[in-house]
């Protein structure tokens, strides 16, 4: 197997564990966790910080390497998938940062509510709109990976 080859494998895996753990959660934890209590979802979450961390880094390391074998900038840019790059690379610093907004947020805001015996109801709306927005952009990202692929 061949180095750029690998390394393309290791951004798509990342991607489908970071983005596959985001539908899993929205879809599957989020609604059991209104339905039967929310410590489930709060568990869940604290275990899958270091892999859905470790997948984004994944994602952002591999695509950077993947971005040098474009060819020369001038070339990139000529062909239209400069734009393109630049369009993903701002839709993934912000899936970043609402990611980081979820774990480092809204997920101990949970966890305060759970400890406090208080409503968690906010913070597991707040956690739903924040999946749902991610899972967005990375409908848009994927298809913007496919477009410059193409270019």
């Amino acid at each position: 197997m061949s180095g750029p080859l690998l390394v393309l494998w290791l951004h798509v895996l990342g991607v489908v564990g970071w983005i596959g753990g985001v539908l899993y959660q929205a879809h599957v934890l989020g609604p059991a966790a209104r339905r039967v209590g929310a410590e489930a979802l709060a568990e869940a979450a604290r275990r899958a910080r270091p892999i859905t961390w470790t997948a984004i880094s994944l994602v952002v390391l591999t695509g950077f390497y993947n971005v040098t074998r474009l060819g020369p900038p001038a070339q990139v840019l000529a062909s239209g998938a400069g734009l393109l790059l630049a369009g993903k690379f701002m839709l993934v610093l912000a899936m970043v940062a609402l990611e980081a907004q979820r774990d480092f947020a809204q997920m101990p805001r949970l966890a305060r509510a759970l400890a406090a015996r208080d409503d968690p109801g906010p913070a597991l709306g707040a956690i739903a709109w924040l999946d749902r927005l991610v899972l967005l952009l990375a409908a848009v990202v994927v298809y913007l990976g496919l477009a410059i692929s193409r270019a």
